[in-house]
């Protein structure tokens, strides 16, 4: 239970005992102000996650997604006379559903529009993959909500000042709800929400959305439309944060801006996500504003309800009529929580299922379409920590592309790179987040489990010192490793495993002794530090004036600028090719794929030095890909994952 810290100075307050005595009324000395309670129900990064069905493995997993949580939202509900239901952003992408649905002439509301308005969503915000499949999709989407959606710091074009800004959605909606106090007495609230998304998104979709949207930073929409909100009326605010956690200080254009957005006076609770972490929980280090056993961010409420459906977030709230002249209701005390797990639960969605029965068969049918082979298993279990079948056929895929798009301009000449990275190596995703297509058919639904993004083609002028320094980059995954020592954690956890990327037609070593030159932000921190060694292409050293054509994505291209933006970052082709639709061409052109992977890099020895990595489901099948280090299994933990010894 918390006390609110000191209101607005837009609130009435009550400064000193005698207006207490006056404007509280009492029975015998007894508080008798009505008392409301509001529960607050949360999803946020369903990324497509509706039934729980999982496309790219092509069977039922009922710890998946909204369907599998849904149960815990209607027990939620049922428990609690006055409840609100929303969702927090990321939701039109994330799997063959949400490809399907952006890709396949349809004319029936968005999957994922249709399952929130079947389930009576109160109100949502967008994260950034909304706009990954571009406006018009997104707008179209939209349009079919039953209930608003709401953003205050993205705009079609800024103005002088956040409050004259030509927003792309309003900055937030004013919900009137009947409520029921203890007394049964029936209310009328006003409750505020207001949504953010990472100021990034306009960086990061930068060649769809560039002249089309900006954004601005969190915390400073906020100062601009807060007061407006609680100007209006609104008794509580809620603010929809498709933001992760950070610190109480973070700047105005951090992509972690939740805590320093609780700070805010005007905020009553906060829903947070983005970075797929789950809170109150112990991922979390407690400080005087973060305290994650009783979910409080700067004393106020506040949820991250995971991913994939994983969690349902639940905040109550506790709601007293200040003074009976001024009608404002002050939130007295709270609780938050998470709700179990889905896959520990029974799944119970007729209505859900029902809704989407049609979008289901359809999106079976198109994600099941055969487009070749591949001689050997595609995976992602061993991808950072030897070469990867999986990611040269996308890399192979993407510098075809390019080879084909140039063959007759005056770039045809130069040597063409490019970088490939898997997006389902484990971590927040559990021991089931890998990718795993076994030899034989290719179909749609692979593509998916491959590549989730609908990132396109960007081809960029790089130096050899240049293509040395985005290596570098890559290597941030992994700690520092001292020799000699034993079963030392080969991966920093602190690290997205999205951020290691191979380019196959490169040979080189990664020195494990040395410290990282980057961060997992892309930012310098050990200037003095090298890991790459012995660059070479084509048996020759790649000199540091030497050039290439880096084939590489939109995303990693804005994020190159965002963090080296003195960079020249010359991009020399870019035709708005999805890379998914690139590998299909590439499947289709070739019918048959996939090699034993070239051994174009490898960790330098270390001998007398073991590390420790994690596996998950399945992985035990691949361990002849990384025999030279002699694994052996050392344990499981509770979540599923196994635990391997490698000799360096």
């Amino acid at each position: 239970m918390y006390q609110v810290p000191a209101a607005p100075a837009s609130r009435p307050q009550v400064t000193n005992e005698v207006e207490a005595a006056r404007s509280t009324p009492t029975v015998q000395g007894q508080d008798v102000r009505p008392r409301v309670s509001l529960r607050l129900i949360a999803t946020s990064d369903l990324h497509a996650s509706l039934l729980p069905y999982d496309y790219c493995a092509n069977r039922p997993n009922s710890g998946l997604g909204l369907g599998a949580i849904s149960q815990q939202i209607a027990e939620a509900r049922g428990e609690a006379q006055n409840c609100l239901l929303f969702d927090n952003g990321d939701f039109l992408q994330g799997n063959p559903l949400a490809d399907y649905a952006a890709y396949a002439r349809r004319r029936r509301a968005h999957p994922v529009i249709t399952a929130f308005n079947t389930l009576g969503y109160d109100a949502a915000t967008l994260g950034n993959h909304e706009f990954d499949y571009g406006l018009s999709f997104l707008s179209q989407a939209l349009a079919d909500a039953r209930f608003p959606v709401v953003s205050a710091n993205i705009a079609r074009r800024l103005g002088p000042s956040p409050a004259r800004d030509e927003m792309f959605v309003p900055p937030f909606t004013l919900l009137r709800r009947q409520v029921f106090d203890h007394d049964g007495k029936a209310h009328v609230l006003r409750i505020g929400v207001i949504g953010f998304a990472p100021p990034r998104v306009a960086e990061w979709d930068r060649d769809d959305l560039r002249g089309k949207v900006s954004t601005r930073g969190i915390l400073a929409a906020a100062r601009a439309w807060l007061p407006r909100l609680r100007s209006r009326g609104a008794d509580i605010i809620v603010a929809l944060a498709h933001t992760g956690i950070g610190t109480a200080d973070a700047d105005d254009l951090a992509e972690d801006s939740a805590a320093a957005l609780a700070a805010l006076p005007e905020i009553d609770a906060v829903i947070a996500g983005h970075s797929h972490m789950v809170f109150p929980g112990p991922g979390f280090s407690v400080s005087p504003q973060i305290d994650p056993v009783l979910g409080r961010l700067a004393g106020k409420p506040a949820v991250m309800p995971g991913h994939s459906g994983s969690h349902v977030g639940i905040i109550d709230l506790e709601l007293s009529l200040s003074a009976f002249g001024a009608r404002r209701w002050q939130v007295t005390a709270a609780e938050a929580r998470l709700g179990t797990c889905g896959v520990d639960r029974p799944v119970s969605a007729p209505a859900l299922a029902q809704a989407l029965a049609p979008d289901h068969r359809a999106a079976l049918a198109w994600s099941r379409r055969q487009l070749g082979e591949t001689r050997v298993a595609l995976h992602s279990h061993f991808a950072t920590m030897a070469p990867s079948a999986a990611l040269e056929l996308i890399a192979d895929a993407k510098a075809e592309h390019v080879r084909l798009a140039l063959a007759e301009t005056s770039l045809a000449g130069l040597p063409v790179l490019a970088s490939a990275a898997l997006f389902r190596c484990g971590g927040r995703g559990g021991p089931a987040n890998y990718t795993a297509i076994p030899a034989g058919p290719l179909r749609m639904r692979n593509l998916s489990d491959l590549y989730p993004f609908p990132n396109t083609i960007i081809s960029l002028l790089r130096t050899g010192a240049e293509i040395a320094e985005w290596l570098e980059r890559s290597a941030a995954v992994f700690r520092q490793i001292t020799p000699g020592a034993t079963d030392q954690p080969l991966r920093d956890d602190a690290v997205p495993s999205f951020v290691f990327e191979s380019i196959p037609d490169l040979s080189y070593a990664i020195d494990l002794s040395q410290p990282a030159r980057y961060d997992g932000q892309g930012k310098l921190s050990n200037p003095a530090a090298r890991r790459i060694t012995g660059l070479s292409y084509k048996n020759r050293p790649v000199g540091p004036a030497d050039e290439f054509l880096l084939v590489t994505n939109n995303h990693r291209a804005s994020r190159a600028r965002l963090m080296d933006p003195e960079g020249d970052h010359r991009v020399a082709f870019t035709d708005g090719a999805r890379v998914q639709s690139v590998i299909s061409a590439y499947v289709q052109r070739h019918r048959i794929v996939g090699a034993a992977p070239r051994r174009n890099w490898h960790f330098l020895p270390m001998p007398g030095t073991t590390v420790q990595v994690q596996a998950g489901e399945g992985a035990s099948a691949h361990l002849s890909e990384i025999a030279n280090f002699r694994p052996s299994a050392i344990g499981r933990d509770g979540q599923g994952f196994t635990y391997y010894r490698l000799h360096l």
